[in-house]
């Protein structure tokens, strides 16, 4: 067929050996750490660990293989009681998920298509496999052919075309043999927040066909160049990195794998959030730190400090916190017209060490630690890190309330400081985290942290107790606790929860109606 021999792409076809690229592979490329991208393509030895959002994905489309398993409309019956052995807010997901395909398919109807693409495809054109999860192929009444491709658990923006989204032009050119000379109806659909696009490919024209070809050439040809040169470069990407042996980045590095049926990864990854969660309430940590279960509820309200961080962030990259036509120029060219932004950073200008020598800003940093036992990676994001007078001075912005009066009281500063203190003796300094508190009602800053050895061996107990906890963990009780439940994003969903609600998640009003809205609004 002319489409396939143009797409180069051959289903079960070409060495095992062969490199291997995924969609988030291809749009992470430019940033990943090189060797953690290089082992991904290239293939060895690794940790092995659970992808737990194949629970819900499979889950569905196990029933929704079933509902087309002959040419017919799929009906509620055939998504009743899916997901029984998964835990109770990944069946409210599933039964979203379920909600919005009825409502965005359930008139149409088709046959399920098993392409056998749950093997990566082959390109003898580009000598590499092409991976990535292709979800539903169907065939139609009139024999016309369609993708539907899904999203379950991520806040994925919504586009008008479907082939904005990485994974779905990667699924069409897998798609390229079966499509053959028809073209190729193609759907993306969010089946949690029921949003959805879709558009005709035809490979056919050499439009469609060269468009989709030029993106992988272009993608993989940045691969191949950051593997060229595989250097370690520790940061966010050692969260959940399962390269961590040999790791130059981290010398005491070793693999683990999680246990059989364990929805926990044999290195523990700790991070300030996630560990502050964990603390809180080891349900909310395990359906958002392993599940990613999407939030049924809102987050309490963290836009306005994600403004002053990023606006902050700004600041410093272009020029000096102390210039303030430079501040005044950075909030008109990000649409800012908010007095209380400006006050917040006039607030910081003060706090703000005059003279050091800055060495990032909203940084990840990591650290590694192998014994005693059990292995875990903490990495923490600071806001601004400064070097001066001696001292490696991590500064927090903070646009709340304060909860304490000594930072080394804080659960997350103290993880900061740990995993800062080998760039500190690297540098010669000792380590120092900084809240600046910018909210014009607290008068005051707690009083900074400068842990000292005793200090920095207590925290490292602390996080390894943690972590030996959470390897530990099977119930994953909720807190059952009103006040913590009523910020929780998942009250509405949790059996645990003291503070019942409703989904913000949208619904369908009714069967025959085209307005939308939110379980909340019923």
């Amino acid at each position: 067929m002319e489409a396939v021999a143009s797409a180069g792409m051959e289903p079960g076809i070409g060495s095992e050996s062969a490199s291997k690229v995924t969609p988030f592979l291809l749009r992470r490329a430019d940033s990943m750490c090189a060797r953690r991208l290089a082992k991904s393509v290239l293939g060895g030895e690794r940790s092995s660990d659970p992808v737990n959002r194949s629970r819900v994905r499979d889950a569905f489309l196990a029933a929704a293989r079933d509902a087309h398993a002959e040419l017919r409309k799929p009906e509620p019956a055939h998504f009743a009681g899916i997901g029984t052995d998964l835990v109770p807010e990944e069946q409210r997901v599933l039964a979203q998920a379920s909600h919005w395909y009825l409502a965005l398919f359930g008139d149409r109807a088709a046959r399920y298509a098993d392409n056998g693409l749950d093997q990566p495809t082959y390109s003898r054109r580009l000598d590499m496999r092409l991976g990535g999860w292709v979800d539903l192929t169907v065939v139609g009444e009139a024999g016309d052919k369609e993708l539907r491709q899904f999203n379950l658990w991520s806040q994925q923006s919504a586009t008008d075309d479907p082939l904005d989204h990485d994974a779905v032009k990667a699924a069409v050119l897998r798609l390229a043999a079966w499509a053959g000379d028809a073209p190729l109806r193609v759907v993306w659909a969010d089946l949690v927040r029921g949003l959805a696009s879709e558009c005709i490919v035809d490979l056919r024209r050499d439009g469609d066909l060269a468009e989709l070809r030029s993106w992988l050439d272009g993608r993989v040809e940045v691969v191949r160049r950051r593997i060229a040169t595989p250097a370690a470069h520790a940061g966010a990407d050692c969260d959940g990195c399962t390269f961590v042996a040999a790791c130059p980045e981290h010398p005491t590095g070793a693999h683990f794998s999680s246990r059989r049926g364990d929805v926990v990864p044999g290195i523990v990854s700790l991070t300030p959030t996630s560990l502050e969660a964990w603390h809180r309430c080891r349900r909310e940590w395990r359906n958002r730190k392993l599940l990613q279960i999407p939030h049924s509820d809102g987050d309490g309200g963290t836009a306005h400090g994600q403004q002053v961080h990023d606006i902050l962030r700004f600041v410093h990259q272009q020029g000096s916190c102390r210039d303030g036509n430079h501040v005044e120029g950075v909030l008109a060219d990000h649409g800012f017209d908010d007095p209380r932004l400006l006050d917040e950073i006039a607030r910081h200008t003060r706090r703000c060490p005059e003279g050091a020598e800055s060495l990032g800003h909203e940084v990840t940093h990591a650290r590694f630690h192998r014994t005693p036992l059990p292995l875990y990676m903490a990495t923490a994001r600071i806001d601004a890190l400064w070097h001066h007078d001696g001292i490696l001075d991590a500064h927090d912005y903070k646009t709340g309330r304060r909860w304490s009066d000594r930072v080394s009281e804080d659960r997350q500063a103290r993880v900061q400081a740990w995993v800062l203190a080998p760039l500190a003796a690297r540098l010669g300094a000792r380590v120092r985290v900084t809240f600046e508190h910018l909210a014009l009602e607290i008068d005051d800053d707690p009083e900074p942290f400068d842990p000292d050895d005793d200090d920095l061996a207590q925290i490292e107990d602390e996080l390894r107790a943690a972590a030996e906890a959470m390897r530990a963990e099977k119930e994953f009780a909720g807190i059952d606790d009103r006040q913590v439940c009523a910020r929780c994003g998942y009250r509405s969903i949790c059996t645990d929860s003291a503070a019942p609600s409703e989904p913000v998640w949208p619904m369908v009003v009714a069967d025959d109606s085209d307005d939308v809205r939110g379980d909340d609004e019923a």
